[in-house]
């Protein structure tokens, strides 16, 4: 990391309570032009620009309100403009890998995880987009959660083999696209069937109808309230088990 973004990895407050704008009404307009400057680096294929906005964000607002603010928005809205052809793939790329190399150095940062348990993080199997993931990744290990996130297109199969073997406390699907729904649906039911806690997030999971009936809990919108919502309800689970006693 170059000096033009000294402070990738740490030193800002998870919550936020730094700086002016982050209050109303000014803050809104704060973080939709912090917004604006994360879509002009990546049309400039400028990751060290891009970087440098995510740490601005994060010493303003604070960890758990840039990835809400910032980090989402943005991410979503560089979909968006790949898909209309306002963006192309190697900006789309950069951008990704940007965001994605900002979330895994600022984990560098996190204490020490607790002997519980880890929640077990994966896309569904026709799904591909991390960010949203390894942003919720982030957060739980700030708040002392282990956590491992598989990666991209994980089948049912694999991701109950890697629940399994790692003992999880729980388990989060994530889908961003509707085409892809089904499949991580599946995933659903295959990890809800080992009786290991299950929680879906992303996109595709927006639409209230499409949730009735499904296994497992909806984690909503935000990362921040993703990451309570896992850890009320999985600390109960994780102090009967075998790591917590250790």
């Amino acid at each position: 990391m170059s000096e033009a973004a000294p402070s990738v990895g740490g030193g800002a407050p998870i919550g936020g309570t730094e700086a002016t704008p982050a209050a109303g009404e000014c803050a809104e307009a704060f973080a939709a032009q912090l917004i604006r400057r994360v879509l002009k680096a990546s049309q400039d294929l400028d990751p060290i620009e891009l970087q440098a906005q995510l740490d601005l964000a994060t010493s303003v607002f604070g960890l758990a309100r840039c990835v809400d603010d910032i980090v989402l928005p943005a991410t979503r809205q560089l979909r968006r403009l790949l898909a209309t052809g306002q963006r192309d793939a190697g900006q789309n790329l950069m951008a990704t890998e940007a965001v994605r190399t900002w979330l895994n150095h600022r984990g560098s940062f996190a204490p020490s995880p607790q002997a519980i348990g880890p929640i077990v993080l994966a896309c569904g199997p026709r799904d591909r987009h991390m960010v949203d993931l390894e942003s919720l990744a982030l957060l739980l290990r700030f708040r002392r959660w282990p956590c491992r996130v598989l990666g991209a297109r994980i089948s049912p199969f694999a991701l109950t083999i890697a629940a399994q073997a790692a003992d999880a406390t729980g388990v989060v699907v994530s889908s961003t696209e509707v085409r892809g729904r089904p499949y991580a649906v599946a995933s659903l039911e295959a990890v809800d069937a080992l009786d290991i806690p299950v929680f879906f997030a992303g996109d595709a999971f927006e639409p209230e109808d499409c949730r009735r009936q499904l296994p497992g809990r909806y984690l909503g919108t935000s990362s921040e309230g993703a990451c309570t919502l896992l850890i009320n309800t999985l600390t109960p689970a994780a102090q009967q088990g075998p790591a917590a006693a250790q």
